[in-house]
């Protein structure tokens, strides 16, 4: 961005066009006002309806989005935020949030990249919406490789900041997770290819998530378009032959350690964390077993949002050189899902035992620019809310992922 003095017409000019482009995006997806009064009555309507179903979570799945396009995306997500409220069972709203997106981008899948930036900007749902958007952009296509070509460059900018659009490095982590999604379709699952593509279309801070992505659009499928993805693959992981499945990528220990450490659905224990530390046995090296217990804890802390207890027991049952880390995981893990928790991600924290707890709460300070990026008022609602003595020195340094 120019910060100087914008004496030259040419800077003024260029700085209306950026404004007019970010205005017309605005406009397209998001001028649909509706009052508070109303959001609460829609929230309320909907809480009431779910909650007689036997799934209260796929009838939020399908009733918030059905609010698009008469209510604009912003209002969606204040929808959810009463929802949660409401309804304390409620916490992890990720496939709620793809939803929304895919509606969004459904409405014009060539501004795709566009419609990016209308995720929330706490990060709600995890950044499902973008998941959503990117996925839903290209979920019925299979490019072939001049196709290909030509979109590397929006695959590239996709993530990055554009129409005003100023993500942290945690929003970047979430979408170029998506673009892993999204490449699998376009490939028609051909995953060596797809992991491929996210090692030309990302940053080495990022290929990681994007191998993630890869991965768990194979053991996560969620539409009807994901499953016939699936069911044309000439092998399939099961419970019982993931390990000769992902023996297949074993040229690449990253590749092999992500498929493995992404089959977690197909394993028992993994969210009281009894299942764990079997699951993450036989990785590839070191550094892919702690890998696997990154991601491991991770769903812990997202399968127990509201509920720090259960987090805190689960990290009990890890081997107890790895509770660290599960305390650090799930804590940020909250923040995650939604940046405003930050009193939630620290009393989980305060959980555990000794040392543990003082080291997971300044393991959140030294990520909490990767979290929130710099200067934003989560970041400052973040940092007031921890003990006195570490306020002074939250978010100015980053730990690697």
């Amino acid at each position: 961005m120019y910060t100087g003095t914008m004496t030259d017409k040419k800077y003024i000019v260029g700085g209306l066009a950026a404004l007019a482009i970010i205005m017309s995006v605005f406009a397209f997806w998001s001028l649909r006002s509706v009052g508070t009064g109303s959001l609460e009555a829609r929230a309320n309507a909907i809480v009431t309806t779910c909650k007689t179903q036997t799934d209260p979570s796929a009838c939020y799945e399908k009733e918030v989005p059905a609010l698009y396009p008469g209510v604009a995306v912003p209002q969606l997500f204040d929808i959810i935020r009463i929802i949660r409220q409401k309804d304390p069972s409620y916490q992890f709203c990720h496939v709620l949030a793809h939803k929304i997106g895919e509606k969004v981008v459904a409405e014009d899948p060539n501004r795709w990249v566009d419609a990016i930036p209308m995720n929330p900007t706490d990060g709600l749902c995890s950044n499902g919406y973008i998941h959503g958007v990117v996925g839903g952009r290209f979920r019925a296509e299979v490019l072939d490789d001049s196709t290909l070509q030509k979109f590397l460059p929006d695959f590239r900018r996709a993530c990055e900041p554009h129409n005003g659009w100023n993500p942290s490095n945690l929003d970047k982590a979430m979408c170029y997770h998506g673009m892993g999604h999204l490449y699998d379709f376009i490939t028609n699952a051909d995953l060596k290819k797809a992991l491929a593509l996210c090692e030309e279309t990302t940053s080495d801070d990022f290929h990681r998530v994007c191998r993630e992505g890869v991965f768990m659009q194979i053991y996560q499928p969620l539409e009807p378009d994901d499953y016939a993805l699936i069911a044309q693959m000439p092998v399939k992981p099961t419970a019982d032959t993931v390990r000769q499945f992902c023996a297949a990528f074993r040229s690449n220990p990253a590749y092999e350690g992500a498929c493995l450490r992404e089959s977690w659905p197909l394993h028992a224990g993994m969210t009281d964390g009894t299942g764990v530390e079997s699951f993450c046995s036989g990785q590839p090296n070191a550094e892919e077993e702690t890998a696997c217990y990154q991601s491991a804890t991770a769903i812990i802390g997202r399968m127990s949002l509201g509920d720090p207890a259960k987090a805190a027991d689960a990290c009990g049952k890890l081997p107890s050189e790895r509770q660290d880390l599960c305390f650090k995981t799930t804590a940020q893990a909250v923040l995650e899902e939604n940046r405003n928790d930050a009193s939630k991600a620290i009393s989980l924290c305060a959980r555990a035992p000794g040392s543990i707890a003082r080291n997971c709460m300044e393991t959140l300070t030294m990520q909490a620019p990767f979290i929130f990026g710099q200067n934003s008022d989560e970041l400052q609602r973040f940092c007031a809310a921890l003990p006195a003595d570490m306020r002074s020195q939250c978010g100015r340094s980053s730990q690697p992922r």
